[in-house]
């Protein structure tokens, strides 16, 4: 069964023509988070109803066909009921709502209907009241063949109002939004001013969503997003431009490295290479948007890494021999199995890559003290250990996890 989201864009802020739908949220207009969270929760399609189409709805509409996203527009209700399936599946988000998408994923796994509520209190005083103890948290679960009915039915009355009123008459179930627990905020924007303390708490539950989480990024670059990803949301800039910064920061510190010797022009860019990444990674998180080419900048960046070392070993040759090659060796093909070790625990049953396992930014970020007191030849000594440890660590995880399979299918 196919799920389509339906979002309307009919009502306007307080003191203002404009649309709520195109109030400003973490860098993108709110019709445009809506959309990207319906779809990362499991909905198929997204379909806009709005009877008129100012230039800031149309050009958010657009961008999300850019990106890929099916989304659908509908200027009067007989049209969307002739975009909906009876037998498909219908998310309702209501005009002005704001949420994290693990409130959205509660009310999809529901699977058939679903209400999603929220108390009758003064902090939400704004969402439509159900009855003397609950009010509707903004999501409505039901199925394209109830659409059909209230739009036979419906007149000029207010479609999220009637659809649910209906889902309550019917005793669709409720879920309770528990907002003092992992689900995060919830809110119904009338207003920029609304959407300040929504936004932080949306930006702060961002951190850490998707990819590999080292030492790093775990426990050092918090900081440097927390200062560095506002402003850029702010100004609309591309995740896929900090993605290439940070790539091109690996490369150049080789390239400086061949032609100058000078290693402290060198590690710096590699140290500059990873807040770049993981400001573009946390920005693309907050956007809800998966970088063009994200499946290229992480192995640029460790080629230019690998490429960096390279060049180091060979100007370390001349005053400690041969033996750095060895070291070298040893570093990048434990660097390599463990990458092939992560690949495997992620896809085993409650396989945890444990955040201190060696990665390009641990590695550049280890050498940083014995590259201060000058002891270059003791801190790939210490490199190359630490990734040997790595990948023993790594290894003896999954064999574990590969021991307790048959125990856990049993």
């Amino acid at each position: 069964m196919a799920l389509t989201a339906l979002i309307a864009a009919c009502q306007t802020e307080a003191e203002s023509d404009r649309l709520r739908a195109t109030l400003p949220l973490l860098g993108q207009t709110l019709i445009e988070y809506q959309a990207r969270l319906a779809i990362r929760a499991g909905a198929s399609a997204v379909l806009v109803l709005a009877e008129h189409f100012p230039a800031a709805l149309a050009a958010a509409i657009d961008r999300l066909r850019r990106d890929g996203l099916n989304v659908e527009v509908a200027r009067t209700l007989a049209v969307a009921v002739g975009r909906v399936h009876p037998d498909d599946g219908l998310l309702v988000i209501a005009d002005g709502f704001v949420g994290s998408g693990r409130f959205m994923a509660r009310v999809i796994e529901a699977r058939d209907q679903a209400l999603l509520t929220v108390p009758d209190d003064a902090d939400h005083a704004r969402f439509e009241r159900i009855d003397a103890r609950a009010r509707w948290g903004g999501l409505l679960l039901i199925d394209g063949r109830r659409l059909r009915e209230v739009a036979a039915m419906l007149g000029d009355w207010d479609l999220e109002s009637t659809l649910l009123r209906r889902a309550v008459q019917a005793g669709v179930p409720r879920i309770a939004a528990d907002e003092s627990g992992p689900d995060g905020p919830i809110g119904l924007a009338d207003h920029p001013d609304d959407l300040e303390a929504l936004e932080a708490r949306l930006f702060a539950g961002s951190r850490g969503e998707g990819g590999e989480r080292d030492w790093p990024a775990r426990y050092l670059y918090p900081a440097i997003e927390r200062v560095g990803v506002p402003p850029l949301l702010v100004r609309g800039v591309e995740a896929d431009w900090l993605g290439i910064g940070a790539v091109a920061a690996a490369w150049i510190a080789a390239v400086a490295l061949a032609l100058t010797e000078w290693r402290w022009l060198a590690l710096p860019l590699l140290l500059l290479s990873g807040p770049l990444a993981a400001l573009g990674r946390r920005l693309a998180a907050t956007r809800l948007i998966e970088p063009r080419h994200a499946g290229l900048f992480g192995p640029l960046r460790v080629a230019g890494g690998v490429a960096t070392l390279l060049v180091l070993v060979s100007h370390m040759q001349a005053g400690a021999g041969w033996g750095v090659w060895p070291l070298a060796g040893l570093l990048l093909i434990a660097m390599v199995a463990i990458r092939a070790e992560r690949r495997v625990l992620g896809r085993l049953p409650g396989g945890t890559v444990q955040p201190w396992l060696a990665s390009l930014d641990g590695l550049v970020l280890l050498l940083l003290p014995f590259a201060v007191a000058g002891y270059w030849l003791a801190g790939l000594v210490v490199l190359a250990a630490y990734a040997a440890v790595s990948l023993f660590a790594a290894q003896r995880e999954v064999a574990a996890r590969l021991a307790a399979a048959p125990r856990e299918q049993d």
